[in-house]
């Protein structure tokens, strides 16, 4: 059956929106408590601006903590900007929302993987191709599971 209304490409963009509102609370108020996030992004992708040093460290995905260690975090439509410290130096990284990976806050037990939609011209090339059934299982959160966590 095809996909008129396009679940999969709405769910990535409102969970994505998810991350930059986290994002700009923190960038608000700072970060309390015993949050902390595990970000995983892709270096390569034409959104993202790390230092020459890290990308070849890096040079398709990286993982990085918001938790001690950074300052002038500043979130903006597409992307976020964040100096982190490496070996006790800071470095400014440019993480577009769209290269991110994966996103989690253990301290909540939250966490959302992300799969990557294809661009349109590949869309428009596999219009005649079977289509994948997709396992939406995997993407529901129940937000009943998170108020849980907030006693």
């Amino acid at each position: 059956m095809k996909d008129f209304v396009g679940y999969p490409g709405l769910i990535e963009d409102s969970m994505r929106n998810v991350v930059r509102e986290i994002l700009l609370k923190i960038q608000n108020t700072g970060l309390q408590g015993d949050h902390h996030f595990v970000i995983s992004f892709l270096t390569n992708d034409k959104g993202v601006k790390i230092p020459k040093s890290l990308k070849e460290k890096f040079p398709e995905e990286m993982i990085i903590v918001i938790q001690h260690q950074f300052k002038d975090l500043k979130v903006n439509k597409d992307n976020f900007e964040i100096s982190l410290s490496f070996n006790g130096s800071y470095e400014k990284l440019i993480v577009a929302f769209a290269a991110i990976n994966s996103f989690s806050d253990p301290a909540m037990n939250f966490g959302v993987k992300f799969n990557f939609t294809e661009d349109q011209e590949d869309k428009e090339s596999a219009e005649d191709k079977p289509k994948k059934e997709v396992d939406l299982s995997q993407k529901i959160i129940s937000l009943d599971d998170f108020r849980k966590n907030q006693d």
